[in-house]
């Protein structure tokens, strides 16, 4: 069975954490997000969706990002 968020913040170390991927930008709009889906849906690649998705980003940030955002989908099932 999977712990709550509360259970898992309690297991925590009490010694500093490292925080990851804090130079990647987590927020999509719902615009953005149903974008993303329709192009993964066509068959695009990352590098074409990050391209379209994130053009004010470097490319290695797009593409991290919008992987991310591919990763979240599938976990919430709005895509296969």
């Amino acid at each position: 069975m999977a712990c709550s968020r509360t259970e898992k913040l309690k297991t925590r170390p009490k010694n500093k954490l490292v925080i990851i991927l804090d130079d990647l930008d987590f927020s999509w709009t719902k615009l953005e997000v149903a974008k993303a889906i329709s192009m993964w849906r066509s068959g695009y690649s990352l590098g074409e969706m990050a391209k379209q998705l994130r053009p004010y980003d470097s490319t290695k940030d797009a593409i991290d990002e919008v992987a991310l955002l591919i990763m979240h989908l599938r976990r919430r099932k709005k895509i296969k």
